[in-house]
């Protein structure tokens, strides 16, 4: 379901790409690549999705989906290329532990607290519609807050604590203008997190944002 909705979310960047182009001539077209240069501000929230962390020798987290909110700022170059800083929050649930053919219910949440840098490529098409593909990396510090629990003789130890570990993304998207300096901007972010402990495998998950946009 993943690898289909983030080959559908390129196809349809692609696309709109493809239809902005055939109407213009070699002079027109590099006058509308020329966009808007300057500073920005925005907000986003997300719905965090979270895959299943795996345990070495068998054995999987299971936790549940998410939410996030995010503030940007950033300056894009005469080059279309954009550079933006985030701070980020986002909170996360657990839900069962998953070992030897049996499962444990897992309570608790987990905070994260982020701050990263990204850069990305703006394609002008000559529409309303700018489509971009980047990608970043920083820090997450997260709280942690999940008990102990024991799924058929095999224990997954609680944690309660924090951490503060590297994270990179990448992330497509299209800014759709609405009004002068104010774009919508949905967004897709596939996200790693340098958090692996008691065995399990660092943590990803796949956000779909949705944010505004507005330029100084």
């Amino acid at each position: 379901m993943t690898r289909f909705a983030t080959a559908a979310l390129a196809a349809a960047l692609l696309s709109t790409t493809a239809l902005a182009l055939p109407g213009l001539s070699n002079s027109a077209w590099a006058q509308e690549n020329r966009l808007k240069t300057g500073s920005y501000a925005g907000i986003t929230g997300g719905y965090l999705m979270t895959p299943d962390i795996d345990r070495d020798g068998g054995g999987h987290l299971e936790r549940d989906n998410g939410y996030s909110f995010a503030g940007q700022y950033g300056y894009r170059f005469p080059n279309n290329l954009r550079l933006e800083g985030e701070l980020g929050f986002g909170q996360i649930d657990n839900d069962r532990y998953h070992a030897n053919g049996g499962s444990a219910g897992v309570g608790g949440e987990t905070d994260q607290y982020s701050l990263t840098g990204a850069a990305y490529y703006d394609i002008a098409t000559g529409t309303p519609l700018t489509p971009y593909l980047g990608g970043g990396a920083g820090i997450v510090h997260q709280r942690h807050d999940r008990p102990t629990a024991t799924s058929n003789g095999s224990t997954l130890g609680g944690n309660d604590g924090n951490d503060t570990d590297f994270t990179a993304f990448g992330e497509v998207g299209v800014g759709y203008q609405v009004a002068d300096g104010l774009e919508i901007v949905p967004s897709y972010r596939y996200q790693w997190i340098n958090d692996g402990a008691q065995g399990l495998d660092d943590s990803t998950q796949h956000v779909a944002r949705l944010g505004f946009r507005s330029w100084f």
